[in-house]
C-alpha cells in the first residue's frame, strides 16, 4: 500500500501463492467438514477454484502481471459473497457478531466492483483496492474463526451437560 510501484509486482506473485495454498485448505476443510457443513460443496467449490487459479497464476507469471486487476476483483467478489453466506448461517447459528461479517463481506464486493470498472487505471488503483479488500477479508477470517470457536466450544458444553 505504501509502495505501490514495487507492490504491484508483489501482489501477482503472492496473489498467485495465496491463491493455490488457500484452494488447498479450503478443500481440506471442506472435505474434513463435509458431515457438519450442510453447504460444504461451495467451499469444496471455492477451494477448486482457488487451486486451479493458483496453478494457472504461478504457472504464468506474465498473464498474472497483466490480468491482475481483474483476477482480483473476481477473488475479492467471490470472497465477499463467501463472507455474506457464511454471516447469514452464523446468524442462523445465533451468533452475535453475524453483522460484521456481512459488512466485510459487503466491503469486499464493493471492492471488487471498484476494479471492475476502473481496470484501464492499471497497477496503482488495483494496489490500493487491493490492500483494502485484503483488509476486509482477512478481519472477516479472523472474526469467522473466533465465531467457529465459540460455536464448537458451545456445542461441545451442550453436548457434555445433554450427554
Amino acid at each position: 500500500m505504501f509502495v505501490p510501484d514495487s507492490s504491484f509486482v508483489a501482489l501477482a506473485v503472492v496473489f498467485s501463492v495465496c491463491m493455490f495454498i488457500g484452494g488447498i485448505f479450503e478443500i481440506v476443510f471442506s472435505i474434513a467438514n463435509r458431515k457438519s457443513l450442510s453447504d460444504w460443496g461451495w467451499h469444496l467449490t471455492g477451494g477448486i477454484i482457488g487451486l486451479l487459479l493458483g496453478i494457472l497464476l504461478i504457472s504464468r507469471p506474465g498473464l498474472t502481471m497483466v490480468m491482475i486487476p481483474i483476477l482480483l476483483a473476481i477473488w475479492f467478489m467471490f470472497q465477499g459473497f463467501y463472507a455474506i453466506g457464511i454471516s447469514i448461517d452464523l446468524k442462523r447459528f445465533g451468533c452475535n457478531k453475524w453483522g460484521w461479517n456481512l459488512a466485510f463481506g459487503i466491503l469486499s464486493i464493493a471492492c471488487s466492483i471498484l476494479i471492475f470498472f476502473q481496470p484501464a487505471t492499471g497497477a496503482l488503483i488495483s494496489v490500493y483496492i487491493a490492500a483494502f479488500a485484503f483488509i476486509f477479508i482477512g478481519i472477516f477470517k479472523i472474526m469467522l474463526s473466533s465465531e467457529l470457536k465459540n460455536l464448537k466450544d458451545n456445542n461441545e458444553r451442550l453436548g457434555q451437560l445433554l450427554g
